[in-house]
């Protein structure tokens, strides 16, 4: 499994992208990494892709609930920040829907979950449109590692 991070600070942007089967342990870290003060700034947007090989198999629903709850505490949920979670696949979809009922939203424009190639609307609704381009560069660089087995965890 891998998961990709970038952060635009100058953008105020976060990107994720996840592959692979997600283990508890690396949802855990992931978790542990957005939670850190560098991202802690008001209005920070945050973009999550789950790549069609991401699978959640080796979780619990305990644990997709918790990193749910863990993330509503962190500060930045606090700044009103929103986030876009693409699902390019049906499990990756119901996945994300369970992640938003985890977080316990309290306003329902903070997450927009959307199946299959939603990027150009998820950038729009995010404000970072001029930003697609190169977040469809990085996810294909990301996807074309993983067709040749390799794995990223990067974090800028």
């Amino acid at each position: 499994m891998g998961i990709h991070i970038t952060l635009h600070a100058g953008r105020n942007f976060i990107l994720a992208i996840f592959h692979g089967p997600v283990t508890a342990h690396e949802l855990e870290s992931f978790v542990d990494e957005l939670l850190l003060d560098k991202y802690d700034t008001k209005d920070k947007v945050r973009l999550a892709i789950l790549s069609e090989g991401a699978s959640a198999s080796l979780l619990r629903y305990h644990t997709i609930c918790a990193a749910g709850k863990r993330m509503r505490l962190g500060r930045h949920r606090q700044h009103r920040g929103k986030l876009a979670i693409i699902a390019r696949s049906r499990v990756g979809f119901g996945l994300a829907k369970m992640y938003q009922m985890a977080t316990e939203k309290v306003e329902p424009s903070e997450i927009l979950v959307l199946h299959g190639d939603g990027l150009e609307s998820a950038t729009q609704w995010l404000g970072i449109s001029d930003l697609s381009a190169n977040i469809r560069q990085i996810l294909n660089c990301v996807e074309q590692g993983v067709e040749r087995g390799l794995s990223t965890q990067m974090i800028r």
